[in-house]
């Protein structure tokens, strides 16, 4: 006889747009939430009910509520606010999971002064939250998407006078181009989420920056390792990077003299390297 093993139901991509008005000073928050809810829901697929279900409606109202109370803080407080609120309305609820990407505006510039009330759109990175509750316990996880990053003197070899990917002999890769994401959890849900958030941005793009690198595989090892050494409270760190391939121009095909001090990279669509490390506590 068929039984159901498991189930879940919930909805995506519940976009805001949150503006919050200090005075003159405006700051947009421009956020995408999902929801996801395990629990004991084998009547609404055996018998057609949907009254044990949290109608999408109701998960809309919820949002907007918890935005508007919420929404001025860090996307984590956000989203263990949305569990609670969540579990707290329907019993049949045994897990919660939100999940929230934001999307970065920057602030315009204009005669040299910051604009209070004008934006442009962002590089394309990504905040991200992931808060999973019961009720009892909470894991939160944040992260970071899509930061690209260039490093156009490449990185250091082991094995120098060897060719590396820039076709040159000095053991020196000529360009490195891609998009990082990071991923770490917290070991408790009572963090100052905010301030962790900016060191370990900041750890990641000074370790790319002065580290003395042999490698992508090196760098990330060391972001994760510097992270991990100076907040206690993070459990664990995932950092991935997918490169943007280049490669250098050929220079007698394009007239240019091979001992010019400039170099032409053209953009090549396969193979995409793509390296992810998940560095943990002993």
């Amino acid at each position: 006889m068929a039984r159901i093993a498991g189930s879940s139901h919930g909805e995506s991509r519940l976009r805001m747009l949150r503006v919050v008005r200090r005075g003159d000073r405006h700051d947009p928050r421009d956020l995408t939430i999902s929801f996801r809810f395990e629990g004991e829901f084998s009547a609404a697929f055996l018998e057609g009910r949907s009254d044990i279900l949290l109608p999408g409606e109701t998960i809309k109202n919820l949002v907007h509520s918890a935005a508007r109370e919420h929404g001025a803080g860090e996307i984590e407080t956000l989203a263990i606010a949305l569990c609670t609120e969540a579990l707290s309305r329907q019993p049949r609820i045994t897990r919660a999971r939100v999940e929230i990407a934001e999307e970065r505006w920057q602030r315009l510039e204009a005669g040299g002064k910051a604009q209070p009330q004008v934006f442009i759109g962002g590089t394309g990175e990504r905040r991200t939250a992931n808060v999973t509750s019961n009720g009892t316990q909470v894991s939160v996880a944040a992260g970071i998407e899509q930061l690209t990053l260039m490093r156009s003197a490449g990185f250091t070899s082991t094995r120098r006078g060897e060719d590396d990917d820039g076709g040159v002999g000095d053991g020196l890769q000529r360009l490195l181009v891609g998009d990082l994401s990071a991923r770490w959890t917290y070991t408790s849900g009572d963090v100052t989420f905010g301030p962790y958030r900016h060191g370990v941005r900041n750890a990641i793009l000074d370790t790319v920056a002065w580290h003395a690198s042999r490698s992508v595989q090196h760098a990330l090892y060391a972001a994760a390792d510097v992270i991990l050494t100076t907040y206690e409270e993070i459990a664990d760190v995932t950092l991935s990077f997918r490169e943007r391939p280049y490669r250098l121009a050929d220079p007698f095909a394009t007239g240019t003299r091979p001992d010019a001090p400039d170099d032409l990279f053209v953009a090549i669509d396969e193979p995409l390297g793509i390296v992810e490390v998940t560095v943990e506590r002993s």
